[in-house]
């Protein structure tokens, strides 16, 4: 097999795999939970009063396949350091002790949580925004399938973080694929348009310093807030954390619209 056809085959083991893992799986499980399964209370927990519209949810869609395609492009160069043996990923699980796996999860949250939020707060500086980012924020009220919505430039800054864990964190490839599942479960919730955390759970410690779907909804719906991924700590530090105020938690979905009205045109 020369190296092309070979690259060629890799290419589309990385497409498969983003594609399934990194888009499919995650958006698709919340796309079914809150806009197909018709649970009682579902449009009860819905934050905005705008909705989705079926153009919104065709360009998030019609972006994160260009993405997935790009990202597996990226993928694809990266292993070829990792054959090369230039990374810290590693194959045979008898190389370090048996809780190596969830210490590099636990590592890849936390890092990943910091690069997100300092390189998210880059790409809205002004003269970044229009050429790396906006194209994401065209999704005023977002779907699941947005999670991956990103113009070209900005594909290059979310796999960032994923080239630092390689050649960072000891990981095993089944380690790094089962955190790009959470990581895409993660960022569909918080794209997803409705609340399932309720106001008393928010208030444990726990839920206190984690990013809830409403953060990153104010996030959409506001442009200047809650630029984490995972936790509020940044946010918080830097003065960027944003929550409703007690009387607006109750549903704002008093007059919610079905998916394809013209609610949310942008």
């Amino acid at each position: 097999m020369s190296i092309m056809t070979a690259m060629a085959v890799e290419y589309l083991v990385f497409f498969t795999i983003i594609l399934v893992a990194g888009y499919l799986l995650p958006a698709g499980l919340f796309h079914c939970i809150f806009f197909r399964t018709g649970i009682e209370g579902v449009d009860a927990r819905r934050i905005q009063q705008r909705t989705p519209t079926r153009a919104s949810v065709r360009h998030e869609i019609r972006h994160s396949l260009v993405s997935v395609a790009l990202f597996a492009v990226y993928a694809t160069i990266t292993w070829q350091a990792v054959k090369a043996g230039a990374t810290a990923m590693y194959f045979d699980w008898s190389v370090y002790p048996w809780w190596t796996p969830f210490a590099g999860f636990l590592a890849a949250i936390v890092l990943h949580d910091t690069y997100f939020y300092w390189t998210h707060r880059l790409v809205h500086w002004a003269p970044l925004f229009p050429w790396v980012h906006a194209g994401h924020h065209k999704s005023l009220a977002p779907s699941p399938w947005a999670i991956l919505s990103f113009q070209p430039a900005e594909t290059v800054v979310q796999f960032g973080i994923f080239v630092i864990l390689v050649f960072l964190i000891p990981m095993h490839p089944l380690t790094l694929v089962a955190y790009l599942l959470y990581d895409g479960i993660v960022n569909a919730a918080g794209h997803c348009g409705h609340e399932f955390i309720s106001k008393k759970q928010r208030r444990h410690w726990f839920f206190k310093y984690t990013t809830v779907v409403t953060h990153h909804d104010l996030h959409h719906s506001q442009f200047n807030c809650n630029f984490g991924q995972y936790f509020t700590v940044w946010d918080r530090l830097f003065g960027t954390f944003r929550d409703r105020p007690p009387e607006a938690d109750t549903s704002a979905a008093t007059q919610h619209s079905p998916l394809g009205t013209e609610t949310d045109r942008h």
